[in-house]
């Protein structure tokens, strides 16, 4: 995994809430980089960067302290699951919103027929697609 480019190259990792917390650590501990969480809507303390996003039910959003990203300008996220792209298009768009860049996405599993990777603008890497 640590020879993934846009890995190899990004200051931080991201992981969404909450699955992709358990596989966010272990690329963090395996690449050496700093782990940053993404977490639905009242679970981090602080000042929170906070953005909403719609699902096929509803709408929901998910916050990144903004202390956490001072110190870092390029990340990649890191997910259990792409499906429509939703979350990681909210995740993205968050960061970019604060002039970050993200470098790519790596999941465990893609469910392709869904097409979540054309939302996107950079990278995905898959373990698994369906």
């Amino acid at each position: 995994m640590s020879s993934n480019k846009f890995l190899k190259n990004a200051e931080a990792i991201i992981s969404i809430d909450a699955r992709g917390f358990i596989f966010g650590s272990a690329v963090a501990l395996e690449s050496s980089k700093p782990m940053i969480v993404a977490r639905k809507p009242g679970k981090l303390p602080g000042q929170l960067l906070t953005r909403e996003y719609d699902l096929e039910y509803g709408k929901n959003s998910l916050s990144i302290q903004n202390n956490a990203l001072k110190k870092f300008n390029s990340f990649v996220i890191i997910d259990d699951l792409l499906a429509t792209g939703g979350t990681v298009n909210c995740v993205s768009r968050l960061l970019q919103d604060q002039g970050k860049e993200v470098l790519g996405l790596i999941t465990v599993v893609e469910l392709k027929e869904l097409e979540g990777r054309l939302k996107l603008d950079f990278p995905v890497q898959s373990m698994i697609t369906f």
